[in-house]
């Protein structure tokens, strides 16, 4: 698999209301043009190889599965290398991985607790944060960094993030 980038669309879970299959959403990459794609998992995490600019062919995929299925949401894509980079295998348990976009800095001095959320903003910029939960099995990062930066966010587990990776 040569895979060069990761799209990250927000509420998106297969098979769910809105939310396309896994047929449908590889062939509405295939239909862009994108090569080396692979679903992986059931939460709208899709690593692909696009032969122009990648955020466009996500923008288009998203807008294709609105007719498909009523999906209608933010898709956020990196690059495999600048997720490789990020280092997410030397976090403590229940790190998460929030991606979003934004010309705004991080309001708040790092790290950054939040009693109500119960999670501490351990790096932010323009471009992710990592989350830590305090709480097992809970996901603040998307309400919490669209609260802070009034922007869409979407969030995966970092052994999620870790697991696609290995398969790359």
């Amino acid at each position: 698999m040569t895979a060069t980038s990761v799209a990250f669309f927000r509420n998106l879970n297969l098979g769910q209301r809105r939310s396309p299959g896994r047929e449908q959403l590889l062939a509405a990459f295939a239909a862009e043009g994108a090569t080396d794609v692979l679903s992986h998992q059931s939460n709208g995490t899709v690593a692909f190889t696009a032969p122009g600019d990648p955020q466009q062919l996500a923008d288009a995929v998203a807008a294709r599965l609105t007719s498909v299925c009523d999906y209608a949401d933010l898709a956020v894509v990196r690059s495999v290398a600048w997720l490789d980079d990020l280092g997410l295998a030397a976090l403590p348990d229940g790190c998460e991985l929030t991606l979003y976009d934004t010309d705004d800095p991080f309001p708040e001095q790092l790290p950054f607790f939040d009693e109500r959320a119960a999670a501490t903003v351990l790096v932010a910029d323009r471009r992710h944060a990592i989350v830590q939960n305090h709480v097992e099995r809970r996901s603040n990062g998307t309400p919490l960094l669209e609260k802070l930066l009034d922007v869409s966010a979407t969030s995966r587990g970092a052994g999620t993030v870790l697991r696609l990776l290995d398969r790359l």
